[in-house]
């Protein structure tokens, strides 16, 4: 763990947030690699990129703080209704990947019915979804030198010890688990790297595939929602961290995961069943 790289006066470099700028930056950088081969303005990126970034900051953040409003946060130990400001805190971390995805996914829509005259608003969310699992992945990796996301206590030769003063050290110490002069916590799962790598490999399989199948409009955006739903629900199944209030006792994410996979599933149908009614007409 290394949540700040280096500090200089007053200036600290945190470790997460240059894990998401690096995603990001390779991202944009891919994402006009790929229009450029499949036929696409690259300029159109610029507007992509902005659109996906600024709705999935609000939204990720919003969805935190709706969901731990009540909850002690970091080391004011107050609440977000306690202390509203800590709300534009955002170096200080507290977001929700599904919330911004969602308001990513909704400013995407919106920018593709506003353009559907120019083509289907699939291909353009096709087009958009490859990229998504690489900065998740880059996001994840931000959130192991961070130490959040951390997974259950194991005694496996994966299990990893995060140092004193971090989330999973603090929260075995307020557990009991841990003597408060302990310098590591117990052992852990590193769900962030399981994830990381799980949605690495999903960008490499997305990018293999829309440059062969992006005309079965919908195909990557079920696989996505498919593959990563299933990666996030196991994923919150060996989580520790907190996880505010279950729903039919699953967390918020398994919950969004489900119904992701859902989606993903009526995505595919219709991309193989459109396949199939062209194959046959031709």
């Amino acid at each position: 763990m290394r949540s700040d790289l280096f500090a200089i006066g007053g200036f600290k470099l945190h470790t997460y947030g240059l894990m998401m700028a690096i995603g990001f930056v390779l991202c944009y950088l891919l994402a006009r690699r790929l229009a450029r081969q499949t036929g696409r303005n690259p300029a159109m990126v610029d507007t992509l990129i902005m659109v996906a970034a600024v709705c999935g900051i609000i939204g990720a953040r919003l969805v935190y703080v709706l969901q731990f409003w009540n909850e002690p946060q970091g080391q004011t130990g107050l609440s977000f209704a306690e202390a509203p400001m800590q709300i534009f805190q955002l170096w200080k971390g507290g977001l929700v990947y599904y919330g911004g995805f969602i308001a990513a996914t909704l400013g995407i829509l919106v920018y593709g019915l506003m353009r559907r005259t120019v083509e289907p608003v699939r291909a353009l969310l096709d087009y958009c979804v490859v990229f998504v699992p690489l900065g998740q992945a880059f996001g994840r990796v931000g959130c192991f030198f961070h130490g959040c996301c951390y997974g259950g206590r194991t005694e496996s030769a994966l299990g990893v010890s995060f140092p004193m003063g971090s989330p999973a050290w603090s929260a075995q110490v307020r557990e009991g688990l841990l003597s408060p002069y302990a310098t590591h916590a117990l052992p852990v799962w590193p769900t962030q790297l399981f994830e990381a790598a799980g949605c690495a490999l999903l960008f490499g399989a997305l990018w293999w595939v829309y440059k062969r199948r992006r005309e079965n409009l919908g195909l990557c955006c079920g696989l996505y929602a498919m593959a990563y739903g299933a990666l996030r629900f196991i994923g919150e199944c060996l989580r520790d961290d907190p996880r505010g209030d279950r729903l039919f006792g699953l967390t918020f994410s398994q919950n969004v995961s489900l119904a992701l996979m859902v989606l993903g599933f009526g995505f595919l149908w219709f991309a193989f069943r459109e396949s199939k009614h062209g194959t046959e007409h031709r």
